[in-house]
């Protein structure tokens, strides 16, 4: 059996996976509507370390029509794709009318993790307009981390609603693990221990954003300083495994409870 966990899935759509900002009036950043597409064509591909990861974000934050999933492409799919369909982005099965839809996508244990951080807020005295201000912010995030990101090298992509004047630090924190999880037993740690990060994340077929914003009439406010690579000790991530088993079993717990009092 073939060892998918360094595999990152890319799919590509006809609408921009990214979001556009104007100047209004009164010299704000107004975001514009934003598209959302249904239908995609795919690729995976193989990354070997965080040196690839970053090579392979700055390549995508230029194609505005790519995004990322974690989890992997199904058999289906690829059968789709033999037959010049695009797919959904379906992670189980269902029923539309008199049509089966067959899942897309599906949970797979990565050897890769984003983390998407909207609410945390920017440290007092921080300048979000200063390119090294805004990364020491970033690093003061990392160290409210558990302890086995603290000396982990990491890609940092600023997300499209990072501005210098916000008042939250919007970005996406890209690590290697040292081992392969999955989204499932990942998910009751992160949402047990640490509330700032988007839990939306550990849904296998959610998409993961890296294409650079659009401005209209106006410059990038970060100066297309968007994407950058912290080199640390460790090159992985040692997660707790213990810790994220024990919360995995908790969580499985719990539901089985809650199934049981409502049945």
């Amino acid at each position: 059996m073939k060892n998918y966990s360094n595999i990152v899935t890319i799919l590509t759509s006809t609408q921009a996976q990214h979001k556009t900002w104007k100047l209004n009036e009164n010299n704000e950043y107004e975001i514009l509507d934003k598209t959302f597409s249904k239908w995609y064509l795919f690729e995976e591909v193989a990354i070997k370390d965080i040196y690839d990861m970053h090579d392979l974000l700055i390549k995508k934050s230029f194609n505005k029509n790519s995004c990322l999933v974690r989890g992997n492409i199904t058999e289906h799919a690829y059968e789709e794709k033999l037959k010049g369909y695009k797919i959904t982005r379906t992670l189980r099965e269902k029923v539309e009318g008199s049509k089966v839809i067959k899942p897309t996508i599906k949970d797979y244990p990565k050897k890769w993790i984003m983390l998407d951080i909207d609410n945390y807020l920017v440290p007092e005295g921080l300048n979000m307009g200063s390119k090294f201000q805004r990364e020491k912010a970033v690093e003061m995030f990392v160290q409210t981390l558990h302890e086995s990101f603290h000396n982990a090298s990491y890609v940092c992509q600023f997300s499209n609603g990072m501005t210098p004047s916000s008042k939250k630090l919007k970005s996406h924190l890209w690590f290697m693990l040292s081992e392969s999880w999955d989204c499932e037993t990942l998910k009751p740690w992160f949402t047990e221990n640490y509330p700032q990060i988007d839990k939306c994340i550990f849904r296998p077929a959610q998409i993961l954003y890296t294409a650079n914003p659009k401005f209209i009439d106006c410059q990038d406010p970060l100066k297309h300083q968007r994407i950058f690579l912290k080199e640390k000790f460790n090159k992985n991530v040692f997660l707790p495994k213990k810790q994220i088993i024990k919360s995995y079993i908790r969580h499985k717990e719990s539901e089985k409870d809650n199934y049981e009092n409502i049945n």
